[in-house]
């Protein structure tokens, strides 16, 4: 597709990337934190070359609009179209499909709601009674306008008619999640009698609405929200983020509370930084977004976290995703919509003076049980040593350690023993699910990630024919154990002194094209800066690759002489290689000695 060329052309992958994951220069790469799955050390690399990523961790890669499909969850063309608008580029050839239609007809519903119940809200007769309930929450007209406040009418077919009439048929309102179906198969509004809150994507669609009931003593749910539908996944939405995030990038870190009028509370309080989330648990979902726009999250959450076993989840998920974590307490209140109606300034100060998490937790705990007991200091150990077992940093596990023992009045190596117990149980149950085993695949042989070594020393090198040169005599194709990676040794030793990796990778086919990519983003550190170091690595490797190969051969007779013991030919295969092994080990060690 000519179009998608020139998009490839006009963006380039690491600046796009950056935006999304922080980048550091690497040799001829960029490496970073991956931001598909959990991990401390980095295994993330752009190429800007290639224009390519590819993490050697969760074994994903592609190029600027795989990342875009994959990080945003979107398909081909919907990260396509967002590309050609980004770099210019008019899309003639451009077919959306299905899914991506189907998305596009829910946003548009969404937004003609969202449209009809901000109307009813703040012009409509109607909507008095939803008005007076705002004035009463200190909820401003700004805000109403800002994040699109509306007010479903208490009935039960006023937003079907206003959509119908605009030629949208009930069955499109019901798979947008705007209507339900009586048994008799009658569609009805899903929203009657609430306040509306317009839930926006980060890039600014309507994909869904929470509804809030006027009477608080009312029998029914106190808010009802949009079920997931193709375009709205709860997990993924951060309540607010489309009006926030320039704060949030401004301010660097963002002040995470629990629902919809806590975030407007906070932003009218001048603690425009917030963001609301579904309940008090963080989803990995909320973790990625969040990871976009800062690296330090404050926690204004109405939550037990030690008896919550899902905002446990949600604290380690962001701790493994490298985010620092304060808690802010509420000082005033249940929670930050009631303190800030009483002094917004106490809210304000409540941020500014977040605790650390890990703090945060050994102080809770503290208080709510006695430690001057034997009873309390069980409880306590047990309530805080979840949290503190999953810490890898041993410096900030030690810290934290020495603290809880001093507050518990017990030794560090009680405190240390029962953190190893909680450990073990945890690694029991990571190891009870599937999907924490198929994070990395299984790792190759030796011989094979020898092989992929020596072909990323060449690939990454400023001239691969002098690398090639100096294994002549040493290593040839036939002594790689993969068939691809022995041919892409022998086009490396057959390329031109003068040698270009996109012309090197134009000329191979697909299925080796992929190996070479994933090859050229191999992490060499600094290998390469030196010349000597190099050259002294491919030659190290070289020797090994042949020792390995000679051992595997010599094995695999052996095996057939054991089954047919009188055959001369393999007695005689067995000690030529014998030989060859012996010689070359021999080569090995003077060539060492030498050097």
């Amino acid at each position: 597709m000519a179009e998608l060329d020139l998009i490839k052309q006009k963006l380039d992958v690491v600046s796009f990337i950056s935006e999304y994951v922080p980048l550091k220069k690497a040799g001829r790469n960029f490496l970073g934190l991956c931001p598909f799955h959990p991990e401390k050390t980095p295994s993330f690399v752009v190429s800007p070359e290639r224009q390519i990523w590819h993490c050697f961790g969760c074994q994903a890669g592609g190029d600027i609009v795989g990342f875009l499909m994959r990080i945003e969850n979107l398909e081909f063309p919907e990260a396509l179209k967002i590309l050609a608008k980004r770099a210019g580029v008019q899309l003639k050839s451009f077919e959306p499909t299905e899914a991506g239609r189907i998305r596009e007809k829910i946003y548009t519903l969404n937004h003609l709601a969202a449209e009809y119940y901000h109307y009813i809200l703040t012009t409509h007769p109607v909507g008095a009674i939803a008005r007076q309930y705002l004035s009463d929450r200190k909820i401003t007209d700004g805000s109403i306008k800002l994040f699109k406040i509306g007010y479903a009418p208490d009935s039960w077919d006023s937003l079907i008619r206003f959509l119908t009439k605009k030629g949208y048929p009930p069955a499109d309102l019901n798979l947008a999640g705007l209507v339900s179906r009586s048994d008799k198969g009658h569609f009805f509004d899903r929203f009657r009698g609430r306040v509306i809150f317009t839930l926006f994507d980060h890039r600014g669609n309507a994909v869904g609405f929470a509804g809030r009931v006027l009477d608080p003593e009312a029998k029914e749910a106190k808010y009802i929200n949009t079920a997931e539908t193709p375009a709205y996944i709860k997990g993924q939405v951060l309540y607010g983020l489309n009006v926030t995030r320039e704060a949030i990038i401004k301010e660097k870190n963002a002040v995470v509370v629990e629902g919809e009028i806590d975030a407007i509370q906070s932003f009218q309080a001048g603690v425009k930084n917030v963001v609301a989330i579904k309940g008090s648990a963080l989803t990995e979902g909320h973790v990625r977004l969040l990871k976009r726009y800062t690296e330090n999250l404050i926690l204004g959450l109405d939550a037990d976290f030690a008896g919550d076993s899902a905002a446990r989840r949600g604290i380690e998920m962001a701790d493994n995703a490298n985010l620092s974590i304060r808690v802010a307490t509420v000082p005033a209140g249940k929670d930050p919509d009631e303190c800030v109606r009483i002094n917004p300034a106490l809210w304000k100060e409540a941020v500014e003076k977040a605790v650390p998490f890990y703090d945060y937790v050994i102080d809770s705990a503290g208080k709510r049980f006695d430690p001057a007991t034997a009873d309390g200091k069980k409880k306590i150990l047990s309530e805080v040593a979840p949290f503190l077992s999953s810490l890898e940093n041993i410096v900030v596990r030690e810290h934290y350690v020495k603290k809880l023992a001093q507050r518990l009045g017990v030794s560090e190596e009680v405190v240390g023993e029962q953190l190893e117990k909680e450990g073990k149980k945890q690694m029991l149950g990571v190891r009870a699910t599937p999907a924490a085993e198929a994070v990395s695949p299984e790792p190759g042989s030796r011989r094979e990630k020898l092989e992929e070594y020596l072909l990323s020393l060449i690939l990454q090198a400023d001239c691969p024919a002098d690398q090639t040169v100096l294994l002549r005599g040493k290593l040839t194709a036939q002594h790689f154990k993969s068939a691809a990676r022995g041919e892409i040794y022998q086009r490396l030793v057959c390329a031109p002194e003068k040698f270009s990796i996109n012309s090197f990778c134009e000329d191979l086919p697909l299925e080796l094209r992929g190996i070479v990519d994933r090859l050229y983003l191999y992490n060499l550190g600094g290998t390469l800066d030196n010349p000597a170091t190099a050259a002294s690595e491919l030659s190290k490797t070289a020797w090994e690759l042949k020792e390995l190969e000679l051992k595997e051969k010599l094995a695999t007779v052996s095996l057939e002489i054991q089954q047919n013991s009188e055959n001369e030919e393999l007695s005689a295969e067995f000690d030529r290689i014998s030989q060859e092994l012996k010689k070359v080990l021999k080569d090995r060690e003077i060539i060492t000695q030498k050097v």
